[in-house]
Formats: structure tokens, C-alpha cells, sequence
């Protein structure tokens, strides 16, 4: 319905007007950008919440682009937003909410921007809104080389990040700043996105520690992650595995600390929403990699170690050489069936002989 929505709104609105012959360019150049706050909504109530930004007649003075789109007849966003309200009313209240970004999961600045209702892809720091604190605060940490570097000060754990600074002034009164420096007393979680090219991932929720002010003024914040089993928010599969493989190797070098926690552990675990995505896979060729096999592991070449109790048929496990996370191709030139022990192996031992493709 989302797709609906959005058309519905160009075909309105901004494909008439990007379509007129004489609407001026600087019009026009301002609602192409425009479409394109729309085209990235993910929501419907989303893009109810951008249109109601203008469900009044702006003030003479404020109406250049709303006055040039009706001297040629042309819809606007005004006249759109209680059509649009009408069109789509029993998809109002579907708006993203903080519970929608997946600790791990990838996302682009647009959806930050949209969600910040800024619809600005160039800040750094993104207020969230609420009544009356602020819900959240995000952050997109760009991890490169330059005069003010963000890095991990503890890999994945802890992060040095720059106040936000302008023309090279850094200042703790500048109000994206303010609110990193009071969210920890108002309890306010700032959600972390490490930013790579147009990706931004979203590393976890962090809260404020201390700041830091350097010889040249320059002043970076201390940010901590918090322990992914005491936030709300959901964790992608890939995150949740390597989380708890790194809480596992922190115990094994902890032995009394470990002793002291075992004794005081609740015996029933609590629970945690993890996501998972999986690939479309093709039955065929796992059942065409099964009956090659014949029973016999394809690397250690020992018998199955069991069979499997629905079917009777000898239990291998069918593995991707070249992941298909990775872009290996789903077909039984690059799958191989494996034992149990193998599989973990191939996944996570040193044995190279697994990573390469089998010749057939």
C-alpha cells in the first residue's frame, strides 16, 4: 500500500509540476526534492505527517513555491492534504516508531531524516521528538580519516565521537550538543549508526559519559554501548551471535568473575526479540546435493552420523562454499553436504579447504 501512496502523491503533486513547461526551474528544483522526501517514505502515516506540515496556506511571504504552483493551475501540497487524508485514512497511524530500527540492521540517511521529521540527510545529530523530552537521539558516526576523527576507543563498545562544531568552534551550548550532554540524567537513548558510503548501520544504543576538550578546543564526546539484554529494541541475527560469542570469550578469561555470577544467575532466561533474514534457497538444489552425497560427508567423507526421524534418510547438512550473504550463487556447483562437525567447521574453524569451491 506504501507504493500506492507514494504514487499517488507524485502523480498529484509533483509529476504535473516537474512536467510543466514553463514552472521555473528553481521551483521545479525544489519539488524534486521534495519527491524525493516522499519516494523514500517507508510508511504511510509517515508521509501524512510530512504532508501535514502544510495542511494550512502558508503566509504571504513563506509562498513562493505554493503562489507559483497555483498561478499555472497546478496541485499543491495544501490542496493534497485532506484529499490525501481522506485516500488513505485507514493507514494514518502507520508511522515508524523507535522500535522499528533493528540493532544491526542497515539503513540509509533518509530513513534518520524521515524519522527526525528534519527531512535533512547532512546532520550529523538528529533530535528525536517527544512529549515533552526528547524519545531518542541519533547519531551517524562517519569512522574515516580527517581532522576530527571519529573512532572506537573499544571496538564496538566504546566510541569517541565530535561535538558537533561550527566553522571549527566546538561548544557544549550548541543544542544537539546540550542534548547528548543531559541525555544520561533525562534517561535519553542515543542510538549509534557507523556510516560507510551511503549505509548506515546501526551499531547499537549508547548512552553519555564524559567529554573530552583537546589542546586546539576541539571537544569529542565518551559514548558506551549498552548491554543489547538491557534495551527494547530488536538485534539482527548477526549482531545477537556476535555479541553473545564475545560475552563467552570476556567469561572464559574471567574465571572468578564468572564463579561469583554463576552463583547469583537467574535459572530461567529472559527473552530477546532477535530478527532474522533469510535467502529465497532453492529446494532442488539442496535435495540434488543430498542425493549426491549418498549418505558420505563431502569433506571428511565419513557415513552420516545419523539419520534424520521424519524420513529415515542419512542426516548431512547442505553448505553454501562461497556464502550466499556474500554472493555465491545458489547452485550445487558451489554447496556441498556436510556432517554436523564439518559444517560447524566450515563456519567457524581455520580449515581453509572448506572456503574453496569444490570442483564437481
Amino acid at each position: 500500500m506504501i507504493t500506492e501512496a507514494i504514487n499517488y502523491v507524485l502523480n498529484e503533486v509533483h509529476n504535473p509540476a516537474l512536467n510543466h513547461p514553463t514552472l521555473d526551474k528553481s521551483i521545479k528544483n525544489k519539488v524534486q526534492r521534495s519527491k524525493t522526501v516522499i519516494s523514500k517514505m517507508k510508511k504511510i502515516g509517515d508521509i501524512y505527517n510530512y504532508l501535514s506540515k502544510f495542511s494550512n496556506v502558508p503566509a504571504k511571504g513563506e509562498r513562493l513555491v505554493y503562489d507559483e504552483l497555483k498561478k499555472l493551475g497546478l496541485k499543491t501540497y495544501e490542496d493534497l492534504y485532506v484529499e490525501f487524508q481522506h485516500e488513505f485514512n485507514n493507514y494514518l497511524d502507520e508511522v515508524t516508531t523507535l522500535s522499528d530500527f533493528t540493532i544491526g540492521k542497515q539503513y540509509s540517511s533518509w530513513d534518520i531524516a524521515i524519522f527526525s521529521k528534519t527531512y535533512d540527510v547532512q546532520s550529523g545529530i538528529y533530535k528525536i521528538p517527544g512529549n515533552p523530552e526528547l524519545k531518542a537521539i541519533f547519531i551517524k558516526a562517519t569512522l574515516e580519516n580527517g581532522k576530527y576523527k571519529n573512532e572506537w576507543l573499544v571496538q564496538n563498545e566504546v566510541l569517541k565521537y565530535y561535538f558537533y562544531s561550527l566553522k571549527n568552534k566546538f561548544s557544549t551550548e550548541y543544542e544537539v550538543n546540550k542534548a547528548i550532554l543531559s541525555s544520561k540524567v533525562k534517561n535519553i537513548p542515543i542510538y549509534v549508526f557507523i556510516k560507510e558510503g551511503t549505509i548506515c548501520t546501526l551499531s547499537g544504543i549508547f548512552e553519555f559519559v564524559t567529554y573530552t576538550i583537546e589542546p586546539d578546543n576541539s571537544m569529542w564526546f565518551t559514548l558506551k554501548k549498552v548491554d543489547i539484554y538491557k534495551v527494547d529494541n530488536p538485534v539482527n541475527e548477526i549482531e545477537y551471535e556476535r555479541d553473545f560469542t564475545e560475552k563467552v570469550v570476556k567469561s572464559l578469561s574471567d574465571v572468578a568473575g564468572r564463579k561469583q555470577r554463576l552463583k547469583i544467575a537467574p535459572k530461567t532466561p529472559g527473552i530477546i526479540k532477535v530478527v532474522t533474514t533469510n535467502f529465497k534457497r532453492n529446494p532442488d538444489v539442496v535435495a540434488e546435493v543430498l542425493d549426491r552425497a549418498d549418505g558420505v560427508c563431502e569433506f571428511c567423507g565419513n557415513d552420516a552420523p545419523f539419520v534424520r526421524a521424519s524420513n529415515g534418510t542419512p542426516y548431512l547438512e547442505v553448505h553454501h562454499v562461497i556464502p550466499l550473504a556474500l554472493g555465491g550463487e545458489d547452485t550445487i556447483e558451489n554447496a556441498m553436504a556436510l556432517c554436523p562437525n564439518c559444517h560447524r567447521e566450515a563456519h567457524f574453524g581455520d580449515n581453509r579447504q572448506l572456503s574453496k569451491p569444490r570442483k564437481i
